[in-house]
């Protein structure tokens, strides 16, 4: 994670709006902005992992070749939000379920 100043040039999304972090996949650095602080810096870095995974594992291509290019940042959006809220949901629900934290991987939730 970069932290940068909240008008950096890192920070203008595809769109060329100001955003408070994005994710280039490029670089394949996550830039968020410096104005961002707890608790809101856990949610916006999820939100942004939650774009590196979907170009990491090759996600949006498939969404891509269904839908129109001017809704591909609309639905790029739905599937991070979908990704992002659905898999902590399911990981708090399991949790519980056990009672006591999930371990996945060597990491535990």
């Amino acid at each position: 994670m970069n932290r940068v100043s909240p008008a950096h040039p890192l920070l203008i999304d595809r769109t060329g709006t100001l955003r408070i972090a994005t994710t280039d996949p490029e670089t394949r650095t996550i830039n968020v902005s410096t104005n961002v602080t707890l608790p809101n810096l856990d949610s916006v870095l999820l939100h942004e992992v939650a774009h590196a995974i979907t170009v990491s594992y090759g996600l949006l291509q498939p969404l891509r070749s269904l839908i129109p290019p001017e809704l591909w940042v609309i639905v790029e959006e739905w599937a991070v939000e979908l990704l992002e809220k659905y898999s902590t949901e399911a990981i708090i629900i399991t949790s519980e379920s056990l009672g006591r934290p999930l371990c996945i991987r060597g990491y535990c939730l």
